[in-house]
C-alpha cells in the first residue's frame, strides 16, 4: 500500500510539473504573438504617418499646376476657389498655404518640418524686414532660441505676430483692421442676441472662426 501510494505520489508530481511547463510555453506563447503583432502594427502606423507626411506637399503640387495652368477653366470653373468647390476637395484658405508650401520651401524641407510649421515660418519670412526666406529659416534660423526647424508652431506664429506688430502700418492695413474689427464686433453682437458669448473670434481673409463652449450651445437646445 506505501508502495502504491508512493508511486501515485510521484505520477502527480511528475503530470504537475508537464502542466507547468505547458503553461510557460504557451505563456511564451502568447507573448511571441503580441510582440508580432505590436511590431506589425507599427510598421503599418508608420508607413500610415509616411503618406500622410508626404500627400499634403503631392496635394500642393497638384494645385500649384492647376493654378497656374488654369485647368479649372477646363471644367467649366471660372477660378480655382470654384473649381475646389464644386469638387469638395479642400477649402481655398487651405489650398492657398498649400500653394505657398510649394512656393516657399523646398520638398525634403517641407517634409521634414511639416505642413504647420512650414507655413508658419512662411508667414514668418514674410513679417520680418531681413531678407531670409522661410528655406533659409528652416536651415538656419532660431525661433524662441531654438532651431527654427523644431521650434513649436505657437511659438513661430507669436514671433511672427510680433515681428508685424513693429513694422508701420499702411493705410490699407489699418484699413483692414478697421474692417476685421467691426467684422468681429458684429459676430459678437449676433451671439449676444442669441444668448451665447463666444471665447474666441477669428476674421481671417475668407473666413471668421467662432468658438463657443459647448456647454453653452447644449443649455440653448435644451431651451
Amino acid at each position: 500500500m506505501a508502495k502504491t501510494r508512493a508511486a501515485t505520489k510521484t505520477a502527480g508530481v511528475k503530470k504537475s510539473g508537464g502542466s507547468d511547463k505547458l503553461i510557460a510555453a504557451t505563456k511564451r506563447d502568447a507573448l511571441a504573438a503580441r510582440r508580432k503583432k505590436l511590431s506589425t502594427l507599427g510598421a503599418l502606423i508608420r508607413r500610415r504617418l509616411t503618406t500622410v507626411v508626404e500627400s499634403f506637399y503631392d496635394i500642393g503640387v497638384a494645385l500649384t499646376e492647376v493654378l497656374k495652368s488654369k485647368l479649372y477653366a477646363a471644367g467649366g470653373h471660372a477660378s480655382l476657389e470654384a473649381w475646389l468647390e464644386a469638387e469638395g476637395l479642400l477649402s481655398h484658405t487651405q489650398a492657398k498655404k498649400l500653394i505657398a508650401i510649394v512656393k516657399s520651401v523646398p520638398r525634403e524641407q517641407a517634409l521634414a518640418v511639416g505642413q504647420e510649421r512650414a507655413y508658419a515660418l512662411i508667414a514668418l519670412s514674410a513679417a520680418t524686414s531681413e531678407p531670409d526666406s522661410a528655406a533659409e529659416l528652416i536651415a538656419h534660423g532660431v525661433v524662441d532660441g531654438q532651431p527654427a526647424a523644431k521650434a513649436p508652431v505657437r511659438a513661430i506664429a507669436a514671433a511672427a505676430k510680433g515681428e508685424r506688430a513693429k513694422a508701420p502700418k499702411t493705410a490699407a492695413a489699418k484699413a483692414k483692421a478697421k474692417a476685421d474689427a467691426a467684422v468681429e464686433k458684429t459676430v459678437r453682437a449676433m451671439l449676444r442676441a442669441s444668448g451665447l458669448k463666444a471665447t474666441t473670434v477669428s476674421v481671417g481673409r475668407d473666413e471668421v472662426r467662432v468658438v463657443v463652449p459647448r456647454r453653452q450651445l447644449e443649455k440653448a437646445a435644451e431651451g
